[in-house]
């Protein structure tokens, strides 16, 4: 999970409409007649003497000329929830961002490593992930259109037959995304949620049991298996990725897998040894010339 938003300076939403009106080179009254307002109003607005509504800041956001990620601050520092247009990480103009996050998964192996969006589906992975995923038996499952993260910890057809731990780490999961939901009112995430929920053994007092997790950004899984007979363990780092918008959860995800002993780290070390060189998901990166 990203990192808590710092609360806004007092009067923050005035401030940053002075700063893009000078910016632009227009005074109170030219931009009070873009949006059809007073210029008093809009010096109002400034000193914090008045309150917008959320079109309000929609018409001054159009009116100064500002962009996706700036429109999307205006909103913020008013308390309004902002929720960006969805991202296609394959369109050409985010060429450079899908780039850059391919090389991050390649040196994060032998460590498994996905990217997610933000109601869990996934969008690239690692060589160590698709290692961790076929060692498992599970390729078929991950393979399907619409591979999502949640659904694979959660499913009897997924990783949750080889999670020890499987109902500390659904509780934790499941309140992580109903937090992230009413953060934002994001409708996905609502379904999400509901759709997670109504999975069988899921403890009834999920939120309860979740209530004492130290940090949102880790999660700890224990593999069980019949094969071996070391526990195997790893951690998870969730990073919030903002590729260039603002939203109160980045809207993208990196889930980065740690060994937490030795046989772990042993037995990923030899996922660099599986020869996986294509899959839909596996990253791509080129460096830009």
């Amino acid at each position: 999970m990203s990192a808590a938003l710092p609360l806004p300076s007092e009067n923050a939403f005035g401030q940053l409409v002075r700063f893009w009106r000078t910016t632009q080179g227009l005074s109170q009254a030219q931009l009070a007649d873009r949006v059809e307002a007073a210029p008093r109003h809009i010096s109002f607005l400034e000193t914090g003497r008045s309150n917008p509504t959320r079109e309000m800041v929609l018409r001054l956001a159009e009116a100064l000329q500002l962009g996706e990620r700036d429109t999307g601050t205006l909103l913020i520092s008013t308390g309004f929830t902002h929720e960006p247009s969805p991202l296609n990480l394959h369109a050409a103009e985010n060429r450079a961002l899908k780039s850059s996050l391919g090389m991050m998964l390649k040196k994060h192996d032998p460590y498994p490593a996905l990217i997610l969006n933000s109601v869990g589906d996934v969008l690239l992975c690692n060589r160590s992930w698709l290692a961790m995923v076929q060692f498992a038996g599970l390729e078929e499952k991950f393979n399907q259109p619409g591979a999502n993260l949640f659904d694979f910890y959660f499913s009897e057809a997924g990783l949750r037959q080889h999670i020890a731990n499987w109902e500390d780490l659904a509780c934790f999961l499941l309140l992580r995304i109903k937090e992230q939901h009413l953060l934002t009112g994001n409708p996905k995430l609502a379904e999400l949620s509901t759709w997670l929920q109504a999975y069988p053994g899921l403890p009834a007092n999920w939120a309860k049991r979740a209530m004492g997790a130290h940090s949102l950004s880790l999660y700890d899984i224990q593999y069980q298996t019949t094969e071996h007979e070391e526990i195997f363990a790893s951690r998870t780092l969730v990073t919030g990725i903002e590729p260039e918008r603002n939203a109160a959860i980045g809207e993208l995800q990196l889930h980065s897998f740690f060994p937490l002993n030795p046989a772990t780290e042993a037995f990923w070390g030899k996922f660099s040894d599986l020869a996986i060189h294509s899959h839909p998901l596996l990253h791509t990166y080129s460096l830009e010339r």
